[in-house]
């Protein structure tokens, strides 16, 4: 069985959550926890897929089990909306009050098969490397960075398909307050960011703190985080994971010609670890 937990984060998508949970349980997970926030207030929908979602699961974990005696299911299911920045970052948070270390999908990111291992593999070679907070799945664009399979980078190339620890996500924090702009700045700087990006970050930073750009980011704030105490994330050379959620039932993903719509999955074991370990823009 695969022994490094695995988180789920869900909402609303019941045919999302059937294609994305379908690839965990071929992994034969021997731990899954799945996060699920609540119906919005007043929305007969949600509260018809919310409860499909919650059908699906039961589903496909009950067949699951039947032949997996080891298996653990933990379900953590809201009742109330906490939104798409409040959810993810609750359930995160469960997650890591639980295990040590572990993989995260949102139900819209289809993982390549090989997306387990890889996730598996550098959480154990890194855990005790304070620096590297994150471990990302998408390959965005064409360019190939360094001589290995992945490569170091302040951004975490989407965090739909991710793994980290603990340790890590100890440096979250949702409404920013202890960080300044001009601190942000500082940072950045350090990492070769542009005067474009800074300010584009600068004035992310800002609308954190007017109203946490209004409950509907959770992973914006742990990028910055991750900025401000000098940590660095892991990108992959291949393409690790689909995006499936770009389109009428998405809340920020609406438009499927973006360049992280629906990329084709590649393949990336073995692993070949690289020897240069300069961290890249993105």
């Amino acid at each position: 069985m695969f022994t490094t937990p695995i988180l789920l984060i869900t909402f609303n998508r019941p045919d999302h959550v059937r294609q994305v949970l379908t690839e965990i349980l071929k992994q034969e997970p021997q731990e899954l926890y799945i996060c699920q926030d609540g119906a919005r207030e007043g929305n007969t929908n949600d509260r018809i897929k919310c409860q499909e979602v919650r059908d699906v699961v039961n589903e496909l974990t009950s067949a699951y089990a039947i032949g997996h005696r080891e298996f653990t299911l933990h379900t953590l299911y809201h009742e109330k909306n906490l939104g798409c920045g409040p959810g993810p970052a609750a359930g995160i948070t469960w997650f890591f009050e639980h295990v040590e270390m572990g993989i995260i999908l949102e139900d819209d990111a289809v993982p390549h098969e090989d997306f387990f291992e890889y996730a598996s593999i550098l959480l154990e070679k890194y855990k005790d490397d304070e620096s590297v907070r994150a471990i990302g799945s998408m390959k965005l664009y064409d360019d190939t960075f360094g001589n290995g399979s992945y490569y170091f980078s302040m951004m975490n190339r989407t965090l739909c398909a991710w793994a980290s620890w603990r340790r890590a996500w100890k440096y979250f924090d949702y409404e920013m307050k202890q960080y300044s702009v001009k601190g942000l700045n500082v940072a950045m700087k350090k990492y070769g960011a542009t005067l474009r990006e800074r300010e584009y970050w600068q004035e992310r930073l800002e609308e954190i703190h007017r109203d946490c750009l209004g409950g509907s980011s959770w992973d914006q704030q742990f990028w910055m985080t991750i900025w401000l105490t000098g940590g660095k994330g892991i990108c992959p050379n291949s393409n690790l994971s689909t995006n499936i959620g770009f389109d009428e039932f998405g809340t920020h993903t609406t438009d499927g010609n973006n360049v992280g719509s629906c990329r084709p999955l590649e393949g990336i074991l073995p692993l070949v670890h690289p020897t240069d370990t300069s961290i890249q823009r993105k």
